[in-house]
């Protein structure tokens, strides 16, 4: 009997120990589990704050790569505007001194005043500062389009999703790259979005500028750019098509794979179409492309359309 409350004593001296040994393993384990889960998560917020790094290192380049379009395309419109107001400054001071030479000759007769108006030329003078001082608004109208259009691009608020007429975004888009494509590609537009999306606008338009300006680089020599747009009963779909060098399907397989470049050491960082992508995932969208090497490429995007409701309304 004594033995058997020995053996009795033995075992459940074991089991404890045993239940020891596993609490302790269980305990390393969840140790192990947590300290884990926190290097996971630290890992995790190092890629997404990475990831808004090269975001907007791509943004940055793009930026650059407009920098030069876009200083162009001011330079023209403040150029002829500063042109107009030099002459339109001499018209002024003319009539002025028409003014003045009128007062001096109180006594004048009609000949004398026909003499003045073919000295100064009132006639031309009226019809050429109406005209001037319009083309002068022109032009100052479009270095603020032109400067509204960048800083739009630019926003610092692009993560916030609001109502956006997407036809209205893509002429922005293509107006802000004309700069950059407008001597070697015609671009042929065709939209018919009704809706409203509600989407980022600035990340949209960042999608849209990278595809314009790949095909600006796509087309040697010159060539066309047509740019689509229309809806169905959920979606919005936009098309960029070009008649470029195109790609071949080994290329075609890995052009939204990030750092995947086809262009020469420096002139791209093989982030602009992984970037979009993730922005039209982003939106709960697709886009997909189609290639012929040789004869051209088409990107098509899709996006949901969602209602309104009387609130948004």
């Amino acid at each position: 009997m004594e033995k058997e409350l020995e053996l009795i004593k033995r075992q459940l001296a074991r089991e404890k120990a045993g239940r020891q040994r596993a609490e302790d393993l269980l305990e390393t384990k969840s140790r192990m589990l947590y300290e884990l889960n926190q290097q996971l998560s630290s890992t995790l917020e190092s890629l997404k704050a990475h990831e808004i790094q090269l975001v907007q290192q791509e943004k940055l380049a793009s930026i650059g790569q407009l920098a030069a379009g876009v200083a162009h395309e001011i330079n023209t419109p403040a150029g002829f505007t500063m042109c107009n107001l030099e002459v339109l400054q001499q018209y002024v001071l003319s009539l002025l001194n028409y003014q003045d030479s009128l007062k001096k000759s109180a006594g004048i007769v009609p000949s004398d005043v026909q003499a003045l108006d073919a000295q100064f030329n009132i006639d031309m003078l009226r019809k050429d500062i109406p005209d001037l001082l319009e083309e002068t608004l022109e032009g100052m109208n479009r270095i603020a389009a032109i400067v509204r259009e960048l800083r739009s691009f630019a926003r610092q608020g692009e993560d916030e999703k609001q109502w956006v007429n997407i036809d209205h975004l893509l002429k922005e888009t293509l107006h802000l790259a004309a700069g950059q494509i407008k001597y070697h590609v015609e671009v042929i537009t065709d939209f018919s979005i009704k809706k409203d999306l509600y989407c980022s606008p600035g990340k949209l338009s960042q999608v849209f500028l990278n595809l314009i300006l790949n095909a600006g680089q796509a087309i040697e020599g010159r060539g066309h750019l047509w740019v689509s747009s229309y809806e169905t009963q959920d979606k919005a779909v936009i098309t960029f098509r070009d008649d470029g060098i195109g790609m071949d399907e080994q290329n075609k397989q890995k052009v939204f794979d990030a750092f995947f470049t086809t262009k020469p050491a420096g002139k791209g960082t093989g982030l602009g179409l992984s970037i979009s992508m993730d922005i039209i995932n982003q939106h709960n969208g697709s886009i997909t492309v189609e290639s012929t090497l040789g004869e051209g490429t088409e990107f098509v995007i899709e996006l949901p359309i969602i209602a309104k409701s009387e609130d948004d309304a």
